[in-house]
């Protein structure tokens, strides 16, 4: 059922983007040249509508295939809307970068070609910036209304689907609320089986979810009540209760899905991958992979090269003032410890003297540390001692958000005392953060900094990167503990 009802939310997702895509083309075509609002070149006049109707399966077959590789048209639960309205836009200047790409070459390599063949179009750029913000605000209206929809429809109680979890332990109430949260869906948790739990306990679980008895009740409840699906959360350790749950189970026309119970065991992300026919769960695995991933990268090196170009005057006039002011190098070069744990020299602006940990060896700085020169915390305050690693950033050493990179001497003694410290290298490391745009500084305990780098690599998305880069322009620059 679950399948179904999901094949037909991604079916009207798929229909409602197709005519949304559709408006805000033709709307935007009608906006540009017969609203008078963007003066039209007399020398060119109107285009006629039926070169932009040759053009326009282009635009929809670039929307389409980019919304497929970003996810939005596979079997899960729904993303935040704020997450929706950032893949949009980002899905729009895609396709529109696409099209341009394509209509160019047409148009330069067709020049030479029979007259027939020939492309005399080249489309309007005006068109095209109406175009972009017609077509994310078009179809984000249309997704929020059909989540909307949704939302009313199960509150009516239709097509509501009945949950029955068996296991009433962290996993098991961690799916509850994971079920109950998304409404859009129509799950309603009627309660849960549990040996280890007193029949008519009421966990506290989203307002409050009751145990309807031990497993063995499984099929008594079953056959008198109205269950759709059947959650087995049960201990790994509990193997034989599983089978016996399953053969249950298998009597009945309900869906069965199976959560193994490694909530203890896993910090990261989790998948399924295939060895020659078997099934190997792969723990601990960062979400950053796929176009996610190629677009982080991308993000990370054309952003890292214009701001770069853009700040040089302002680096040059900070390079002068550090050697004015002190004896010792502009540039500040130390070994740190990134993507997999391997080594790499991370680029700071000198704040300190020189030769700061000779007499001290490695040492964590401390906001008021008197190594520090007075250019040195007017830098540090305001983190343009950080600026040079957009060099890191350019060569790929480092992306521009992700955990802050710790030197080796400092991880070779938190992966001793803090259990599973290494699992922050599975992802570059950044300039900025979560942790840094909460205000959590290297005076933070490292152990509370690492619950935020945990947060950011579990929950990562194009949309979070652009949130945290945001922060960080609005207030992460300021250090108050410089």
């Amino acid at each position: 059922m679950i399948k179904r009802q999901r094949s037909g939310l991604i079916g009207l997702f798929v229909l409602c983007d197709i005519f949304g895509i559709t408006l805000a083309f033709f709307y935007s075509y009608f906006f540009r040249f017969y609203l008078y609002i963007i003066p039209v070149d007399p020398a060119k006049g109107i285009p006629l509508i039926k070169q932009y109707v040759y053009v326009f399966p282009l635009f929809l077959i670039a929307h389409i295939v980019i919304f497929y590789l970003q996810g939005f048209y596979k079997t899960r639960l729904k993303r935040t809307q704020i997450d929706d309205f950032f893949l949009i836009m980002l899905n729009a200047l895609l396709a529109i970068l696409i099209v341009l790409a394509v209509l160019n070459y047409l148009y330069t390599y067709s020049q030479g070609a029979a007259p027939l063949f020939r492309m005399a179009f080249k489309i309007s750029h005006g068109f095209l910036g109406v175009y972009l913000i017609a077509v994310v605000i078009v179809i984000s209206v249309f997704r929020h209304q059909i989540y909307f929809m949704m939302k009313r429809r199960y509150a009516k109680g239709y097509n509501l689907k009945n949950v029955l979890i068996v296991g009433a332990g962290e996993m098991g109430k961690a799916v509850a609320q994971k079920l109950v949260r998304y409404k859009d869906l129509g799950f309603i948790v009627t309660g849960f089986l549990d040996d280890q739990r007193k029949e008519g306990e009421e966990l506290n679980v989203n307002g409050g979810i009751k145990v309807l008895g031990p497993v063995s009740a499984l099929e008594d409840i079953l056959a008198k009540n109205n269950i759709s699906e059947v959650y087995v959360a049960l201990e790994l350790r509990n193997y034989q209760e599983i089978l016996e749950t399953l053969k249950t189970v298998n009597k009945y026309a309900v869906n069965v899905r199976i959560i193994p119970d490694l909530f203890h065991y896993l910090t990261l992300k989790s998948r399924i991958e295939d060895l020659d026919g078997f099934s190997v769960i792969s723990i601990d695995e960062p979400p950053m992979r796929g176009f996610g991933l190629f677009v982080k990268r991308l993000m990370d090196r054309v952003a890292s090269a214009l701001v770069l170009i853009f700040l040089s005057p302002l680096l040059l006039v900070v390079a002068l003032m550090i050697k004015l002011s002190s004896k010792g190098p502009v540039f500040y070069h130390q070994e740190r410890i990134g993507l997999d744990g391997r080594k790499f020299n991370i680029h700071k602006f000198r704040t300190m003297i020189s030769e700061a940990e000779e007499g001290t060896g490695p040492v964590m700085c401390k906001p008021d540390d008197e190594r520090i020169t007075g250019v040195g915390r007017f830098l540090r305050k305001y983190s343009v001692d950080e600026f040079p690693q957009l060099i890191n950033v350019l060569k790929g050493e480092m992306s521009l958000v992700g955990p802050r990179p710790e030197r080796p001497v400092f991880v070779d003694d938190f992966k001793d005392k803090i259990p599973k410290y290494m699992l922050r290298h599975k992802v570059k490391s950044g300039i900025t953060g979560w942790a840094q745009v909460h205000g959590l500084r290297q005076d933070t305990p490292i152990d509370k900094r690492l619950d935020f780098d945990f947060y950011y690599i579990q929950n990562w998305s194009l949309t979070l990167d652009v949130k945290i880069l945001w922060r960080t322009l609005v207030k992460g620059f300021v250090d108050k503990n410089a």
